[in-house]
C-alpha cells in the first residue's frame, strides 16, 4: 500500500477543488441524456469536416481526363490534335477521327464526343462544341481555342452546337433539380415517420408515392413553366424527378427499418449527399471528376437523374436508355428492401412507437422504440419496463 506521506502516493482530487469540479463535469458530459448529445455532436462535426472533404475532392479542382474530342481532317491526324491539345492544356483528351462534317456532329448530337476539330480549306477551321454536353468541358476548350490555333496554323471559328438556356448559362439548373429532388426526397420520408407515425406498410407506400409526384410536379412546374430556366418536355421530366424523389425516400425507409430511426440518416447521407450528388456529373463533368467520383455517378440515383433530364431537356431526339435502367433498378431494389425489411420486422401493419426503461441506466431513464401496433398494446397492459 502507498505511504500518503510519500512524494510517490496518488493524487487524489479533494472535494470542492477545481480537479474535482473538473471531473464531475466530465462525467456528467458522458452520461445520462448528454452522452447521447455528446456523439451527435462529435458526428454532426465529423460529417460537416467528410462533405467539404468531398465536395472539394469531386469539384474544387476539376482536372480533364480522357475527354473524348473527334477530328474531321485530311491533314491533321488524331495523334497529332491530341499532342496539341495536350500542349496547350496540359491534359489528355480521347481524339476519334471522323470521315466528314455529320459524323461529328451526330457524334456531338449522341453525347459521344464532346467537341470537334472540322479543318476546312485554307488556314481557317471549325470548332464545334457543344455546351449542354457539359458546360466546364466546353468553357475549357473553348477558352483554349486560339492557342489551339496557333500550334495547328490555322484560325477556329467556335459553333456551339447545343448553347444552355438564356436563363442557365451556367448549366447548373438540371443538376439543382436532381439535387432538390434527392434532398427533398429523404427529408420528406424522415417527417412523414415522425409525424404520422402508426401508418401501415400500404399506407407508407402510398404516401411516398404520393409526395414523390407532388414534389416532382411542383419542382418541375417552378422550373418550367412558371420561372422558366428551362425549356423541357413537362411530363417526362415530372416523371424521372418523382421517381427520384421516391428512391431517396425509399433508401431512408429501408436504412430506418434496418437500424433504426435514431441513425437511418447517416447512411442516407453518406450515399446521397458526400457520393451521389458530387459525383453526378451536373456540376461538373464526367471526365473532370476523379475516377472514384467519375465511376459512381454513372450508376447512383443523382449522376442518373441529371444524364436523363439532360436528354429530356437538351437531346430529345438522342436520348439513352441507360439512366432510365439506373434510376429503374433503384426504384425496384429500394422499394423491394424496404418492403421485405419492413415486413420481416415489423409486418405489414401499424407502427407504433412505445417507451421502454433503459436497462443499466438511472431509474425513470427511458428510450423510444418502434413496435408492431399489437405489440404495444402488449407492452402497455404490462407497463414499459415489461418490453423486451
Amino acid at each position: 500500500m502507498a505511504d500518503p506521506d510519500s512524494d510517490h502516493a496518488p493524487a487524489v482530487a479533494a472535494p470542492g477543488s477545481a480537479m474535482h469540479r473538473s471531473i464531475v463535469a466530465a462525467r456528467r458530459v458522458v452520461s445520462g441524456p448528454n452522452k447521447p448529445a455528446l456523439v451527435v455532436s462529435l458526428l454532426v462535426s465529423l460529417f460537416a469536416a467528410l462533405f467539404v472533404t468531398s465536395y472539394s475532392l469531386a469539384m474544387g479542382n476539376p482536372q480533364p481526363h480522357d475527354v473524348p474530342i473527334g477530328v474531321v481532317s485530311q491533314s491533321v491526324t488524331p495523334t497529332s490534335l491530341d499532342q496539341s491539345l495536350q500542349s496547350v492544356t496540359g491534359t489528355s483528351f480521347d481524339v476519334r477521327s471522323f470521315p466528314d462534317e455529320q459524323s461529328a456532329r451526330d457524334a456531338i448530337e449522341q453525347q459521344d464526343i464532346y467537341a470537334a476539330v472540322v479543318d476546312e480549306a485554307g488556314t481557317t477551321a471549325q470548332l464545334l462544341i457543344s455546351s449542354a454536353s457539359g458546360a466546364s468541358v466546353a468553357r475549357l476548350i473553348e477558352s483554349d481555342a486560339t492557342q489551339l490555333g496557333t500550334s495547328l496554323d490555322v484560325t477556329f471559328t467556335v459553333t456551339d452546337l447545343n448553347p444552355l438556356s438564356p436563363s442557365d448559362p451556367g448549366g447548373l439548373v438540371l443538376f439543382y433539380l436532381a439535387l432538390a429532388s434527392t434532398i427533398i426526397g429523404f427529408v420528406g420520408a424522415i417527417q412523414t415517420r415522425v409525424n404520422a407515425g402508426g401508418l401501415t406498410l400500404g399506407g407508407e407506400l402510398a404516401w411516398d408515392a404520393g409526395r414523390a409526384v407532388l414534389v416532382g410536379l411542383v419542382v418541375t412546374l417552378t422550373a418550367g413553366p412558371v420561372l422558366r430556366f428551362e425549356s423541357f418536355p413537362f411530363l417526362p421530366v415530372w416523371g424521372v424527378l418523382s421517381t427520384s424523389v421516391f428512391i431517396a425516400g425509399a433508401v431512408y425507409s429501408f436504412f430506418r427499418v434496418v437500424i433504426g430511426g435514431k441513425w437511418a440518416l447517416l447512411p442516407t447521407w453518406i450515399l446521397f449527399i458526400l457520393i451521389s450528388n458530387p459525383s453526378s456529373g451536373g456540376a461538373v463533368a464526367p471526365q473532370l471528376l476523379p475516377p472514384f467520383y467519375e465511376f459512381m455517378g454513372r450508376w447512383l440515383p443523382t449522376g442518373a437523374t441529371v444524364r436523363a433530364l439532360r436528354d429530356l431537356t437538351y437531346f430529345p431526339d438522342a436520348w439513352h436508355a441507360e439512366p432510365y435502367l439506373v434510376l429503374g433498378a433503384w426504384l425496384v431494389g429500394s422499394t423491394a428492401a424496404f418492403v421485405i425489411a419492413r415486413r420481416i420486422k415489423y409486418g405489414p401493419g401499424r407502427v407504433e412507437t412505445v417507451e421502454i426503461s433503459v436497462p443499466g441506466e438511472k431509474p425513470g431513464a427511458i428510450d423510444v422504440v418502434e413496435v408492431p401496433a399489437s405489440a404495444e398494446r402488449r407492452i402497455g397492459s404490462d407497463g414499459p419496463s415489461a418490453a423486451p
